[in-house]
């Protein structure tokens, strides 16, 4: 939770209501919680924090002697002594309440915490002036290992504190989304509400945490429950203005004119809050106009637009238009009429395109995230086949037959390896068909210490194999993740990575060919009468204007050639390196195994498992900080960076610096994946997989052993000096201790 000491209030004034929310801030005292309340004369949420470092005055008792002290610092040597000489049982109690396992609880101290348990200390004893359990304690710190452990050991998740607040509640309120995934599998009913009737739908989207939203609602949420003032999620959304938390609930279907008990609908909320032009963009989004009625297209065209199916095709194949239109106007006008017409023209059909994208499903508004970047491509190659067979082949199928097979074999192999790479499953990680199945993962990770971000995925809800990725644009996690490819609009993983390199490398193969083709086939053609041109010589007209369309064609093939050959060297240079594009950008090692060891053997040598010092803090700013908290990840990006991104140029720099590094005192990431130049590009080429048809899912070789990338968890194997593998899974952390 927030641990500032100052609250921020926004009000919504009216005739007979006051809406006041102020977010979480820190107290002095032992978790202290004031509830949120809900009432005619005023509606405010608040809530404060509990504060780990009070406890008794310094230097009043001893420290071997201050049981709440030791328990506070994890030392469970003292605290057996202390049992051990009959001075404190485990259940002790100081004046409010609290017991030593409140204390263990909320400073993390996971081996205490298993003591205190095993001594037969109470997991229900509620204290403070909270009157709160040690898993309530322990949820308000986002310590869910010690919740984890709490639960089974007993403690009941429905118990509730002096203000009506369940574990639920209070761990939806601090934005954990690991704590929140760990507690619904609990069997905890997803609308369970407080004292004011608030469910923890409505706590999500109060703070403005989208990942919580989400899992309350594929859990199953209601999206138009009231509390006791009438306000919806929806009407809570608004009031913090998160943009994503409102598309969500409208996506889920929230009432957009649901009215609180005062006759107040989303809309004025969201002007007395200051959120009208957020709410006006999410209902844009969402194809609704301001008063929040469905948009309608002209002609009777609603239907269409609103169609997923229809408008992928739509954007696919308005491209193809697009490509000929540009190439005609070039190819057909004066040069100083040409390229301002052409500049209109396209202009205006992109325009066509963007408005559709508006129009269109919610996940196409962003017209990068529809198919019209792989129709770009595909229009490409499709008016170099058909200008190839109906211009090219018949001039110069006698005199040039070698570059006419060698052309039509790797146009017929871009075409297949492009297909399969944009249709094909690229590796998507199976998902789990029950929520039984779920928990036992979850619990496999706990007792792995492993349920973390790297290790598991809180939207697909499976565990995470190694080399996988999460891709927000597919909505599935994919095995050995490269990339999510625009001009294929899929990404590329574990199933298709290989045909996606085949085809970029007979794409860049068919280019060079068909220049050299169309040259030969400019050369054949008749010299034009009286060539006459404004700008170039007579000579270069004479050749210009044998067939100008198709060496307008090929000046746009030559762009295309830029990029295609940036990508075929990155990808090459990562195919030695056995590593993935996402890997080459992330920059650091992805041996997951080291932190969770080192937590591992923290609790036995020092009977602590601080995840501060394993490196598993949850309230750190570790990788998986952002989603723990729930809070969604800004990032801004300009024209420049997007095309960059688009085209492969950062990644092509990127990998350019790391091999100007690669010097003998070049200090790299480790990558525990490489097997050597030669092993890893024989694994690559010679994996038994099929290079034509369909390949099994997630197979691959690694150090000439085949794998299955769907379902390795653990880092790979050593090679012994022998040769062979020998797994690192079952090796005993108490030796490295």
């Amino acid at each position: 939770m927030s641990s500032g000491n100052s609250s921020t209030e926004t009000q919504i004034n009216s005739s007979s209501t006051t809406l006041t929310s102020s977010p979480p801030s820190t107290l002095s005292g032992k978790g202290r919680v004031i509830p949120p309340k809900v009432t005619q004369e005023d509606v405010s949420v608040e809530l404060k924090n509990m504060n780990s470092e009070r406890g008794v005055v310094k230097g009043s008792i001893p420290l071997g002697e201050d049981i709440m002290q030791i328990a506070r610092i994890g030392e469970v040597s003292a605290m057996q002594r202390l049992f051990d000489e009959k001075k404190f049982s485990a259940n002790h109690k100081d004046d409010e309440g609290i017991t030593p396992l409140h204390w263990a609880a909320i400073n993390n101290q996971y081996a205490m915490c298993k003591f205190l348990l095993d001594s037969g200390a109470d997991v229900n004893a509620k204290g403070g002036e909270s009157v709160a359990t040690p898993a309530m304690w322990a949820a308000q710190r986002c310590h869910y290992y010690i919740v984890h452990l709490l639960l089974q050991r007993g403690a009941d998740p429905l118990l509730t504190d002096v203000q009506g607040y369940n574990i639920l509640h209070l761990a939806t309120i601090d934005g954990n989304a690991f704590l929140v995934v760990l507690l619904l599998h609990q069997e905890i009913p997803v609308d369970v509400v407080d004292q004011q009737g608030h469910t923890g739908l409505m706590w999500a989207a109060y703070k403005g945490y989208p990942a919580c939203v989400d899992l309350f609602l594929r859990w199953g949420a209601n999206t138009n429950a009231v509390d006791e003032s009438g306000l919806t999620p929806l009407h809570w959304a608004l009031v913090k203005g998160s943009l994503p938390c409102v598309l969500k609930l409208i996506e889920y279907g929230a009432d957009k004119f649901a009215k609180t008990r005062d006759g107040k609908t989303p809309a004025v909320v969201a002007g007395e809050m200051n959120t009208t032009r957020m709410w006006y963009r999410a209902l844009d989004e969402c194809g609704y106009d301001f008063d929040g009625n469905t948009k309608l297209v002209s002609f009777g065209l609603t239907s269409w637009v609103r169609s997923k199916n229809l408008m992928s095709k739509f954007f696919f194949l308005w491209p193809f238009a697009i490509i000929f239109v540009a190439v005609w106007i070039l190819s057909n006008m004066v040069i100083y009429a040409a390229i301002p017409v052409m500049l209109v023209t396209i202009f205006g059909l992109q325009w066509v395109a963007q408005k559709a994208a508006s129009q269109g499903p919610s996940e196409y508004r962003v017209l990068q995230r529809t198919p019209y970047l792989s129709g770009v491509f595909a229009g490409s190659l499709f008016w170099v086949g058909f200008r190839y067979v109906f211009y090219v082949l018949p001039v110069t199928y006698s005199t040039s037959p070698i570059l006419n097979v060698l052309f039509a074999v790797f146009f017929s192999l871009t075409v297949y390896f492009y297909i399969y790479s944009m249709v094909e499953d690229p590796g998507f990680v199976p998902k789990l068909p029950s929520r039984n199945q779920q928990r036992a993962v979850i619990t496999e990770l706990f007792e792995q210490w492993k349920f973390d971000e790297e290790n598991f995925c809180v939207y697909c809800m499976v565990r995470k194999p190694l080399r996988s990725k999460h891709c927000k644009r597919c909505a599935r996690c994919v095995a050995k993740h490269d990339h999510h490819c625009p001009w294929i609009d899929n990404c590329v993983g574990a199933n298709n990575l290989r045909h996606f390199i085949l085809y970029i490398t007979c794409l860049e193969a068919g280019i060079i060919l068909f220049l050299q083709l169309t040259f030969s086939y400019i050369h054949n053609l008749p010299a034009p009468v009286q060539p006459q041109c404004n700008v170039i010589n007579e000579k270069l007209c004479d050749f210009v204007l044998r067939d100008t369309f198709t060496l307008v064609l090929d000046l746009w093939v030559c762009i295309q050639l830029v990029w295609v050959t940036m990508l075929v060297a990155v990808q090459m240079v990562q195919i030695s390196r056995n590593q993935t594009t996402y890997e080459n950008m992330r920059g650091h090692s992805i041996d997951r195994s080291y932190p969770s060891s080192r937590a591992f053997a923290s609790a036995v040598a020092a009977g602590t498992t601080s995840f501060d010092v394993a490196g598993l803090s949850s309230s750190g700013q570790g990788p998986n900080h952002a989603l723990a908290r729930g809070a969604p990840r800004h990032r801004r990006h300009g024209c420049l960076q997007q095309w960059s991104s688009l085209l492969g140029i950062d990644t092509f720099f990127a990998t350019a610096r790391d091999g100007l590094r690669d010097g003998p005192r070049a200090v790299r990431p480790k990558n525990p994946f490489s097997q050597g130049i030669v092993t890893n590009c024989r694994d690559f080429w010679w994996d038994p997989a099929p290079y034509f048809g369909k390949r099994e899912p997630g197979a691959a070789m690694l150090g000439g052993e085949v794998i299955n990338y769907n379902c390795m968890y653990e880092t790979p194997p050593r090679i012994r000096s022998r040769g062979g593998y020998q797994g690192l899974a079952n090796e005993d952390p108490e030796q490295g201790v």
